[in-house]
């Protein structure tokens, strides 16, 4: 071998030792800076892009979130041109639907719906925003099981994963501080019966003043119909 290759032979090595060290540095996730101990979310607002699957039906969009804790809701769905689409109030078990270009609007309880319906899934939303039973950071690498919910927090004590005794499972990712409370860039929703739901949040605001007003549809002049008929979904 020649000095010319023995010379590029090395820089080869060591650019994929630097490649390799990098890329290894660059999966390591920093613990998080500025948390408020005892501080959590009480209301959320934030642009979302959202996706859902079921079977073979799949769908996505973007859209408008705003949330109060513990359990109530006001999501918008947005058309590519920015007209409301859709919107979608939850309070409790009370789910309401409106369709603001037909006028017509769809409520009742989610727990009265059959057990196939695609509703049924909204019931967990409450159960995903609520906060890990232990404070953040957790427990680092570790797994802890409380009345039967399996809670895992990763390698900085950020809640990656939990499991219902259902079997139903909610995953978190992309966390950052926020207002001085670890939040979740990218939520995934996968139900027992197989449906996913993947929400993204686009500069979410924390625990900012939220009008009472938009967490509860306006029915006034809609012709207003049982969930059970909400076809839509």
């Amino acid at each position: 071998m020649t000095e010319n290759n023995r010379l590029h032979l090395s820089r080869l090595i060591l650019i994929i030792v630097c490649a390799a060290v990098l890329s290894g540095c660059a999966a390591v996730k920093q613990p998080l800076t500025g948390l408020v101990p005892g501080r959590s979310v009480t209301t959320l607002q934030s642009s979302v892009s959202l996706s859902a699957s079921s079977g073979e039906r799949s769908s996505a969009g973007r859209g408008y979130l705003v949330y109060q804790a513990p359990d109530m809701y006001h999501l918008l769905i947005l058309s590519p041109f920015g007209q409301t689409m859709l919107e979608a109030f939850g309070e409790s078990d009370r789910f309401t639907c409106v369709i603001p270009s037909r006028q017509v609007a769809f409520t009742g309880l989610l727990s009265e719906l059959p057990e196939q319906s695609a509703l049924k899934s909204l019931q967990l939303f409450q159960w995903v925003m609520a906060p890990s039973p232990l404070p953040l950071p957790g427990p680092l690498r570790q797994k802890v099981e409380i009345a039967g919910t399996s809670y895992h927090y990763d390698e900085i004590g950020m809640l990656e994963r939990k499991v219902a005794p259902s079997g139903d499972q909610a995953s978190y990712q992309g966390y950052r501080s926020l207002d001085g409370v670890p939040f979740p860039e990218t939520i995934e929703i996968r139900s027992a019966a197989g449906g996913e739901v993947r929400i993204v949040f686009d500069e979410p605001q924390l625990n900012a003043p939220v009008e009472a007003s938009s967490l509860k549809p306006d029915l006034s002049g809609m012709a207003v119909y049982p969930l059970a008929e909400f076809k839509v979904m």
